[in-house]
């Protein structure tokens, strides 16, 4: 195990200012991009990991939290399927307006 990998968070940001020239270098936002996006240490490379990434890492590595974020999971998916069938249906014009306009236009003709 490297040196690196026993430091503690705060520890890290030290001596990331310390390799990037400090706090106020210019440069910081390109290159904490940069590492987010290819460091080896933060998930699929080329791909900025967002924090719901490396949460549910963390519960799909633990088996006995697996089946509970898979649950979860489910129930958001299901929740958005239902949303958006509920957003269709909004935007589907009403059957029963449409007989009665329909007829409406039989009638005064």
């Amino acid at each position: 195990m490297s040196e690196n990998e026993n430091m503690s968070m705060q520890e890290r940001i030290n001596y990331f200012y310390r390799q990037s020239g400090g706090p106020g270098n210019p440069e910081i936002d390109r290159i904490l991009e940069e590492h987010l996006k290819n460091g080896k240490d933060h998930g699929i490379t080329g791909r900025k990991e967002e924090p719901k990434d490396a949460f549910m890492e963390v519960f799909m590595n633990d088996h006995s939290m697996r089946p509970l974020a898979m649950g979860a999971m489910k129930m958001g998916f299901d929740l958005k399927d239902r949303w958006e069938e509920y957003v269709d249906a909004q935007k589907q014009p009403d059957i029963q307006q449409l007989v009665e306009a329909l007829r409406k236009e039989e009638i005064t003709k």
